[in-house]
């Protein structure tokens, strides 16, 4: 499957800059002039990275990726920008409402490698999700509860959520081994290493996987 990158820039002759940037890349590139046009795209479209200017008339920049945050939470999010609106560049990134901040037009090299990075994290993100859904089918404790998924740069996190009850020491433990099973499928996902942690009443997998990100699965768990 082709991804699609989107790019948001009140300005035409930067959105041209960025096509020709991207031609020899294997994208489908979509740019728009505004962040209305970019909601409006997404709600057809999907988007797997989207890289939006600051400074815009109508919405800033990190207002629409906060709105991108909210209703597609997978796509990666990037702020490229020439402005110095740090503020609200440092907030978002502190939300986690977007995965980094470049400084434009100086960065258009880091700006292919950042969102090289990103594409591959997104891939990530699919794989986690459809190694889930192997661990409710696999595990009946995994199938009273619902998982919430987010990620940073580099870091993939997994919550373990439920109302019925926290998990045992066995439970944990029979998720865990179907975790690492479920992930040895895939030489993406596959775990090299990692720690156990707990604190608060839950317990945290912190993996490291074989394509260089970090898998962060957080369970409740009997204190």
């Amino acid at each position: 499957m082709t991804e699609t990158i989107m790019f948001v820039d009140d300005e035409e002759n930067i959105l041209n800059a960025l096509r020709r940037v991207f031609r020899k890349e294997s994208y489908e590139v979509i740019t728009c002039l505004s962040a209305e046009q970019a909601l409006e795209v997404l709600e057809t479209r999907d988007v797997q990275v989207l890289i939006s200017d600051q400074l815009m008339p109508g919405m800033k920049g990190t207002e629409l990726l906060k709105v991108v945050k909210e209703k597609y939470p997978s796509t990666i999010r990037i702020i490229f920008s020439g402005h110095s609106d740090m503020e609200d560049i440092i907030r978002a990134l502190k939300d986690g409402e977007i995965y980094c901040f470049l400084k434009k037009p100086g960065e258009l090299t880091s700006l292919v490698e950042i969102v090289n990075r990103a594409v591959e994290q997104s891939r990530l993100i699919k794989k986690v999700r459809e190694m889930l859904k192997q661990l409710q089918s696999r595990s009946q404790d995994a199938k009273n509860y619902s998982f919430k998924t987010s990620h940073e740069n580099g870091m993939i996190r997994v919550e373990l959520n439920g109302n019925l009850h926290i998990l045992s020491s066995e439970q944990v433990s029979k998720i865990c081994s179907v975790l690492i099973n479920c992930t040895d499928d895939s030489s993406e996902l596959g775990i090299i290493g990692g720690v156990l942690a707990r604190q608060n009443g839950r317990l945290t997998l912190l993996a490291d996987l074989k394509s260089g990100f970090q898998l962060a699965f957080e369970m409740p768990i009997e204190k």
